[in-house]
């Protein structure tokens, strides 16, 4: 089945219940500013309760490398997602556990991510609005990354998804993974548990 990632993950009754549901990742956002921070006191206490039940992801942008080594030990995170515009050689420094994340508007060029194929786990598109990218609540145009699908490093696509659109999504092409958020949500923070269950339903059946 395809690989769901769920971010922005703030409480227990989530993440418990996100993990039981056999989703593949659940995302921490450790990013100032974003209305799903978490502080790295409340990552750690809820990577503790699910532990070993589901890939924990924390997410970070444009921090000094030495915060994030620190963090993602305290918190005991499994990958590293890194959305902002860290280097190479920064997302070296986290071998095997990076999903490097670039914002795709009109004047993406698929030669930007070349640089990071030796050091990247996985790719993660997501939208970008206006200086934002990701968490915008938008999708992208996802013919921008039709040509990065099929290579060797596995592609999740972000921004904007959920019940009303992962169908088209899928039927231009079948990414590794989707990474769900605003579109599943009661409110900032808060997941609807009921509609991503109805999505993990629907992707079985595909």
């Amino acid at each position: 089945m395809l690989a769901v990632k769920v971010c922005g993950i703030q409480t227990e009754e989530d993440a418990q219940s996100l993990a039981q549901m056999g989703v593949w990742a659940l995302g921490f956002i450790l990013v100032e500013g974003s209305p799903r921070q978490v502080t790295p006191e409340k990552a750690r206490c809820l990577v503790d309760k699910i532990r070993g039940k589901v890939l924990t992801v924390g997410v970070f942008r444009d921090m000094d490398w030495r915060e994030v080594t620190q963090i993602v030990r305290f918190c005991g995170f499994d990958l590293v997602q890194l959305h902002g515009t860290e280097s190479p050689s920064f997302c070296a420094r986290f071998p095997g556990r990076v999903i490097k994340a670039f914002g795709v508007d009109e004047g993406f060029e698929e030669n930007l991510v070349e640089e990071y194929r030796g050091v990247a786990r996985y790719f993660l598109f997501d939208a970008v609005k206006g200086s934002q990218s990701g968490g915008t609540g938008t999708s992208f145009p996802w013919m921008r990354i039709q040509g990065l699908v099929k290579g060797e490093v596995p592609v999740i696509v972000a921004g904007g998804l959920g019940e009303e659109n992962l169908a088209q999504l899928l039927s231009l092409f079948r990414p590794f993974g989707v990474d769900l958020n605003s579109k599943v949500e009661e409110r900032p923070g808060k997941k609807d548990l009921a509609k991503i269950q109805r999505i993990l339903v629907w992707l079985k059946r595909r």
